[in-house]
C-alpha cells in the first residue's frame, strides 16, 4: 500500500522536533519522501551548502555517529551521514564549495 501525505507528515514532525530542541541550527533544504527499504518507510534528506554550514551541529542534533559519516570528492567535497529512527531514515549531506579546503571530519559529541 502506498504511503499517504499523512504518513509523510511523520517526517515533518520529526524535523520540527529537532528544530524546536535545537533552535540555532542553520536552515537546510529538507525533502521528505517515501523510501522502499527494509529499514524505513520514509527518507528525510537534510541538505546544507557551504564550507561547514553547520554539518557538525546537525550531526549532533540528529545523533549521527562518526561511523555513519563519510566524505567523498568529485569536483568538490560532499560530506554525508545517516541515521534511522522511528522508521525514518535521515540523510544529512553537506555540499562544500568546489574550491573549499578539506576540513576535518565532523564528529558527533
Amino acid at each position: 500500500m502506498p504511503l499517504t501525505a499523512l504518513d509523510q507528515a511523520r517526517g515533518h514532525r520529526l524535523m520540527a522536533e529537532v528544530a524546536e530542541t535545537h533552535p540555532h541550527l542553520p536552515a537546510p533544504e529538507v525533502h521528505v519522501h517515501p523510501q522502499i527499504s527494509l529499514v524505513a518507510e520514509l527518507t528525510i534528506d537534510v541538505v546544507l551548502h557551504g564550507d561547514d554550514a553547520g554539518f557538525g551541529q546537525w550531526q549532533r542534533a540528529l545523533g549521527i555517529e562518526e561511523v555513519n559519516t563519510r566524505r567523498i570528492e568529485f569536483g568538490g567535497w560532499v560530506t554525508s551521514g545517516h541515521i534511522t529512527r522511528d522508521g525514518i531514515t535521515v540523510v544529512l549531506t553537506l555540499h562544500h564549495r568546489q574550491d573549499a579546503p578539506v576540513l576535518a571530519m565532523a564528529v558527533a559529541a
